[in-house]
Protein backbone atom coordinates (compact mmCIF):
# COMPACT_ATOMS: atom_id res chain seq x y z
CA UNK A 1 0.00 0.00 0.00
CA UNK A 2 1.38 3.47 -0.84
CA UNK A 3 2.18 5.57 2.12
CA UNK A 4 -0.20 8.39 2.76
CA UNK A 5 1.31 11.59 3.74
CA UNK A 6 -0.91 14.64 3.98
CA UNK A 7 0.07 17.41 1.71
CA UNK A 8 -1.18 20.66 3.05
CA UNK A 9 -0.97 23.92 1.28
CA UNK A 10 -1.67 27.24 2.66
CA UNK A 11 -4.10 28.51 0.16
CA UNK A 12 -7.60 29.63 0.63
CA UNK A 13 -10.12 27.48 2.24
CA UNK A 14 -11.47 26.15 -1.05
CA UNK A 15 -8.11 25.15 -2.24
CA UNK A 16 -7.31 23.42 0.98
CA UNK A 17 -10.42 21.40 0.69
CA UNK A 18 -9.64 20.19 -2.81
CA UNK A 19 -6.10 19.38 -1.89
CA UNK A 20 -7.19 17.15 1.02
CA UNK A 21 -10.02 15.37 -0.79
CA UNK A 22 -7.83 13.77 -3.44
CA UNK A 23 -5.67 11.70 -1.08
CA UNK A 24 -8.73 10.73 0.90
CA UNK A 25 -10.53 9.54 -2.19
CA UNK A 26 -7.58 7.42 -3.10
CA UNK A 27 -7.51 5.91 0.35
CA UNK A 28 -11.28 5.18 0.21
CA UNK A 29 -10.95 3.41 -3.13
CA UNK A 30 -8.19 1.22 -1.78
CA UNK A 31 -10.21 0.24 1.26
CA UNK A 32 -13.28 -0.52 -0.86
CA UNK A 33 -11.23 -2.81 -3.14
CA UNK A 34 -9.83 -4.62 -0.17
CA UNK A 35 -13.29 -5.14 1.21
CA UNK A 36 -14.47 -6.54 -2.07
CA UNK A 37 -11.55 -8.93 -2.12
CA UNK A 38 -11.79 -10.13 1.48
CA UNK A 39 -15.51 -9.71 2.31
CA UNK A 40 -18.25 -10.91 -0.14
CA UNK A 41 -21.21 -8.79 -0.93
CA UNK A 42 -24.71 -9.51 0.36
CA UNK A 43 -25.75 -11.10 -2.98
CA UNK A 44 -22.82 -13.49 -2.84
CA UNK A 45 -23.68 -14.41 0.72
CA UNK A 46 -27.29 -15.15 -0.27
CA UNK A 47 -26.25 -17.33 -3.19
CA UNK A 48 -23.79 -19.29 -1.04
CA UNK A 49 -26.42 -19.86 1.63
CA UNK A 50 -28.94 -21.03 -0.92
CA UNK A 51 -26.48 -23.53 -2.37
CA UNK A 52 -25.58 -24.78 1.10
CA UNK A 53 -29.23 -25.24 2.05
CA UNK A 54 -29.95 -27.01 -1.24
CA UNK A 55 -27.08 -29.42 -0.66
CA UNK A 56 -28.26 -30.18 2.86
CA UNK A 57 -31.82 -30.78 1.64
CA UNK A 58 -30.58 -33.11 -1.09
CA UNK A 59 -28.53 -35.08 1.44
CA UNK A 60 -31.50 -35.43 3.78
CA UNK A 61 -33.76 -36.58 0.91
CA UNK A 62 -31.27 -39.21 -0.23
CA UNK A 63 -30.85 -40.45 3.33
CA UNK A 64 -34.62 -40.75 3.80
CA UNK A 65 -35.03 -42.64 0.53
CA UNK A 66 -32.25 -45.07 1.49
CA UNK A 67 -33.85 -45.76 4.86
CA UNK A 68 -37.28 -46.25 3.24
CA UNK A 69 -36.01 -48.91 0.78
CA UNK A 70 -37.77 -52.36 1.17
CA UNK A 71 -35.98 -55.03 3.13
CA UNK A 72 -36.19 -57.43 0.20
CA UNK A 73 -34.38 -54.92 -2.04
CA UNK A 74 -31.68 -54.44 0.51
CA UNK A 75 -31.40 -58.15 1.10
CA UNK A 76 -31.33 -58.86 -2.61
CA UNK A 77 -28.60 -56.36 -3.19
CA UNK A 78 -26.71 -57.34 -0.06
CA UNK A 79 -24.01 -59.96 -0.52
CA UNK A 80 -24.76 -63.48 0.89
CA UNK A 81 -22.60 -64.13 3.89
CA UNK A 82 -21.37 -67.48 5.21
CA UNK A 83 -23.84 -67.17 8.07
CA UNK A 84 -26.81 -66.91 5.66
CA UNK A 85 -25.45 -69.89 3.66
CA UNK A 86 -25.45 -72.06 6.79
CA UNK A 87 -28.97 -70.97 7.66
CA UNK A 88 -30.25 -71.89 4.17
CA UNK A 89 -28.54 -75.29 4.28
CA UNK A 90 -29.87 -75.99 7.78
CA UNK A 91 -33.41 -75.02 6.72
CA UNK A 92 -33.21 -77.26 3.64
CA UNK A 93 -31.95 -80.21 5.69
CA UNK A 94 -34.73 -79.77 8.24
CA UNK A 95 -37.35 -79.65 5.48
CA UNK A 96 -35.99 -82.77 3.76
CA UNK A 97 -35.81 -84.66 7.05
CA UNK A 98 -39.43 -83.73 7.77
CA UNK A 99 -40.49 -84.94 4.32
CA UNK A 100 -38.51 -88.14 4.82
CA UNK A 101 -40.23 -88.77 8.15
CA UNK A 102 -43.64 -88.22 6.53
CA UNK A 103 -42.79 -90.64 3.73
CA UNK A 104 -41.59 -93.29 6.19
CA UNK A 105 -44.83 -92.95 8.14
CA UNK A 106 -46.79 -93.22 4.91
CA UNK A 107 -44.89 -96.38 3.93
CA UNK A 108 -45.53 -97.90 7.36
CA UNK A 109 -49.25 -97.13 7.10
CA UNK A 110 -49.41 -98.64 3.61
CA UNK A 111 -47.63 -101.78 4.82
CA UNK A 112 -50.15 -102.16 7.63
CA UNK A 113 -53.00 -101.68 5.16
CA UNK A 114 -51.41 -104.19 2.76
CA UNK A 115 -50.98 -106.74 5.53
CA UNK A 116 -54.60 -106.29 6.58
CA UNK A 117 -55.77 -106.62 2.98
CA UNK A 118 -53.67 -109.73 2.45
CA UNK A 119 -55.04 -111.26 5.65
CA UNK A 120 -58.60 -110.47 4.59
CA UNK A 121 -57.89 -111.82 1.13
CA UNK A 122 -56.43 -115.00 2.61
CA UNK A 123 -59.52 -115.44 4.78
CA UNK A 124 -61.74 -114.87 1.78
CA UNK A 125 -59.74 -117.37 -0.24
CA UNK A 126 -59.99 -119.89 2.59
CA UNK A 127 -63.72 -119.30 2.89
CA UNK A 128 -64.11 -119.52 -0.88
CA UNK A 129 -62.07 -122.73 -0.98
CA UNK A 130 -64.14 -124.24 1.82
CA UNK A 131 -67.32 -123.15 0.06
CA UNK A 132 -66.17 -124.65 -3.24
CA UNK A 133 -65.26 -127.90 -1.47
CA UNK A 134 -68.67 -128.02 0.16
CA UNK A 135 -70.37 -127.34 -3.16
CA UNK A 136 -68.31 -130.13 -4.75
CA UNK A 137 -69.38 -132.53 -1.99
CA UNK A 138 -73.01 -131.57 -2.41
CA UNK A 139 -72.77 -132.00 -6.17
CA UNK A 140 -71.33 -135.49 -5.64
CA UNK A 141 -74.06 -136.34 -3.16
CA UNK A 142 -76.77 -135.04 -5.47
CA UNK A 143 -75.44 -137.08 -8.39
CA UNK A 144 -74.98 -134.20 -10.85
CA UNK A 145 -71.32 -135.08 -11.51
CA UNK A 146 -69.89 -138.26 -12.92
CA UNK A 147 -67.73 -140.39 -10.61
CA UNK A 148 -65.34 -143.28 -10.82
CA UNK A 149 -63.69 -145.57 -8.32
CA UNK A 150 -63.57 -149.16 -7.06
CA UNK A 151 -66.82 -151.08 -7.18
CA UNK A 152 -68.65 -153.65 -9.24
CA UNK A 153 -70.73 -154.14 -12.36
CA UNK A 154 -73.73 -156.49 -12.01
CA UNK A 155 -75.80 -157.61 -14.97
CA UNK A 156 -79.36 -158.99 -14.64
CA UNK A 157 -81.43 -160.43 -17.49
CA UNK A 158 -84.68 -162.22 -18.21
CA UNK A 159 -84.84 -166.02 -18.11
CA UNK A 160 -82.95 -168.04 -20.67
CA UNK A 161 -85.58 -170.80 -20.66
CA UNK A 162 -86.72 -171.65 -24.18
CA UNK A 163 -90.22 -172.59 -23.11
CA UNK A 164 -92.57 -172.00 -20.21
CA UNK A 165 -94.25 -175.10 -18.75
CA UNK A 166 -97.97 -175.25 -18.52
CA UNK A 167 -99.61 -173.80 -15.45
CA UNK A 168 -96.51 -171.55 -14.86
CA UNK A 169 -96.79 -167.81 -14.49
CA UNK A 170 -94.77 -166.13 -17.28
CA UNK A 171 -94.03 -163.25 -14.89
CA UNK A 172 -91.64 -165.51 -13.03
CA UNK A 173 -89.37 -165.63 -16.08
CA UNK A 174 -88.81 -161.89 -16.46
CA UNK A 175 -87.32 -159.14 -14.32
CA UNK A 176 -89.60 -156.62 -12.68
CA UNK A 177 -89.10 -153.14 -11.23
CA UNK A 178 -89.26 -154.55 -7.68
CA UNK A 179 -86.35 -156.85 -8.52
CA UNK A 180 -84.27 -153.82 -9.48
CA UNK A 181 -85.38 -151.99 -6.33
CA UNK A 182 -84.21 -154.96 -4.22
CA UNK A 183 -80.83 -154.85 -5.96
CA UNK A 184 -80.47 -151.10 -5.37
CA UNK A 185 -81.48 -151.37 -1.69
CA UNK A 186 -78.96 -154.16 -1.10
CA UNK A 187 -76.17 -152.08 -2.67
CA UNK A 188 -77.05 -148.92 -0.70
CA UNK A 189 -77.06 -150.90 2.55
CA UNK A 190 -73.65 -152.35 1.64
CA UNK A 191 -72.18 -148.87 1.38
CA UNK A 192 -72.52 -147.98 -2.29
CA UNK A 193 -71.74 -144.30 -2.92
CA UNK A 194 -73.01 -144.01 -6.49
CA UNK A 195 -75.24 -146.29 -8.59
CA UNK A 196 -76.53 -146.26 -12.15
CA UNK A 197 -78.86 -148.58 -14.08
CA UNK A 198 -78.38 -148.75 -17.83
CA UNK A 199 -76.69 -145.33 -17.75
CA UNK A 200 -79.34 -143.65 -15.55
CA UNK A 201 -77.91 -142.24 -12.34
CA UNK A 202 -79.90 -143.15 -9.27
CA UNK A 203 -80.57 -140.00 -7.20
CA UNK A 204 -82.90 -139.07 -4.36
CA UNK A 205 -85.76 -138.26 -6.72
CA UNK A 206 -85.36 -141.39 -8.90
CA UNK A 207 -88.36 -143.61 -9.23
CA UNK A 208 -88.44 -147.08 -10.81
CA UNK A 209 -91.77 -148.50 -11.94
CA UNK A 210 -93.28 -150.68 -14.62
CA UNK A 211 -95.61 -149.81 -17.48
CA UNK A 212 -96.75 -153.17 -18.77
CA UNK A 213 -93.58 -155.14 -19.17
CA UNK A 214 -91.39 -152.02 -19.50
CA UNK A 215 -89.32 -150.59 -16.65
CA UNK A 216 -89.21 -146.76 -16.35
CA UNK A 217 -86.33 -145.05 -14.56
CA UNK A 218 -85.93 -141.24 -14.40
CA UNK A 219 -88.73 -141.01 -16.98
CA UNK A 220 -86.59 -143.14 -19.32
CA UNK A 221 -87.63 -146.54 -20.66
CA UNK A 222 -85.22 -149.35 -19.81
CA UNK A 223 -84.98 -152.80 -21.31
CA UNK A 224 -83.01 -155.93 -20.31
CA UNK A 225 -80.30 -156.77 -19.75
CA UNK A 226 -80.01 -154.33 -16.86
CA UNK A 227 -76.46 -153.22 -16.11
CA UNK A 228 -76.04 -151.96 -12.58
CA UNK A 229 -72.85 -150.01 -11.83
CA UNK A 230 -71.98 -149.24 -8.20
CA UNK A 231 -68.99 -147.48 -6.61
CA UNK A 232 -68.00 -148.65 -3.12
CA UNK A 233 -66.35 -151.59 -1.42
CA UNK A 234 -66.41 -154.29 -4.15
CA UNK A 235 -66.37 -157.28 -1.78
CA UNK A 236 -68.99 -155.89 0.58
CA UNK A 237 -71.37 -155.09 -2.26
CA UNK A 238 -70.80 -158.45 -3.96
CA UNK A 239 -71.54 -160.25 -0.69
CA UNK A 240 -74.71 -158.20 -0.26
CA UNK A 241 -75.97 -159.22 -3.71
CA UNK A 242 -75.41 -162.89 -2.89
CA UNK A 243 -76.60 -163.19 0.69
CA UNK A 244 -78.47 -160.10 1.97
CA UNK A 245 -82.14 -160.41 3.10
CA UNK A 246 -83.13 -157.95 0.38
CA UNK A 247 -81.85 -160.36 -2.30
CA UNK A 248 -83.11 -163.65 -0.81
CA UNK A 249 -86.35 -163.97 -2.81
CA UNK A 250 -84.75 -162.80 -6.04
CA UNK A 251 -81.83 -165.22 -5.74
CA UNK A 252 -84.27 -168.14 -5.14
CA UNK A 253 -86.33 -167.17 -8.18
CA UNK A 254 -83.17 -166.67 -10.28
CA UNK A 255 -82.15 -170.28 -9.57
CA UNK A 256 -85.58 -171.69 -10.26
CA UNK A 257 -86.37 -169.79 -13.45
CA UNK A 258 -82.86 -169.42 -14.89
CA UNK A 259 -82.51 -165.66 -14.47
CA UNK A 260 -78.90 -164.83 -15.41
CA UNK A 261 -76.90 -162.82 -12.86
CA UNK A 262 -73.30 -161.76 -13.45
CA UNK A 263 -71.23 -159.80 -10.89
CA UNK A 264 -67.76 -158.42 -11.70
CA UNK A 265 -65.61 -156.56 -9.19
CA UNK A 266 -63.31 -153.81 -10.43
CA UNK A 267 -60.99 -151.12 -9.12
CA UNK A 268 -62.16 -148.58 -11.67
CA UNK A 269 -65.88 -148.35 -12.18
CA UNK A 270 -67.39 -145.23 -13.74
CA UNK A 271 -70.87 -143.96 -12.96
CA UNK A 272 -72.39 -141.20 -15.16
CA UNK A 273 -73.90 -137.96 -13.88
CA UNK A 274 -77.61 -137.42 -13.49
CA UNK A 275 -78.94 -135.63 -16.57
CA UNK A 276 -82.46 -134.98 -15.41
CA UNK A 277 -83.88 -132.01 -13.52
CA UNK A 278 -84.89 -131.47 -9.91
CA UNK A 279 -88.40 -130.09 -9.51
CA UNK A 280 -89.60 -128.65 -6.21
CA UNK A 281 -93.25 -127.63 -6.15
CA UNK A 282 -93.73 -127.22 -2.43
CA UNK A 283 -90.34 -127.16 -0.74
CA UNK A 284 -88.78 -123.72 -0.06
CA UNK A 285 -85.65 -122.47 1.65
CA UNK A 286 -86.50 -120.82 5.01
CA UNK A 287 -86.25 -117.04 4.83
CA UNK A 288 -86.50 -116.91 1.04
CA UNK A 289 -89.59 -116.20 -0.96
Amino acid sequence: MASIRPHLTRTDGRGLGHTLSAPLASVGGSIAGARRRFFPTSASLWLSGALLLGGLAMGVLVSMQWQARPLSTVSASSPVTRQSDREIVASTIARLESEQADLKKRIADLRVALSSTQGTDAQRKTSLRDLNNEIARQRIASGVVGLHGPGLVATFDDSTARSIPENEDPANYILHEYDLRDVLNALWIAGAEAISVNGERIVSSTSIYCVGTTVICNATRLSPPYEVRAIGDPQAMAAALQGSPQMEKFNQRAQIYDLPVKVEQSQNVSVPAYNGSFVFKYAEVPGQE
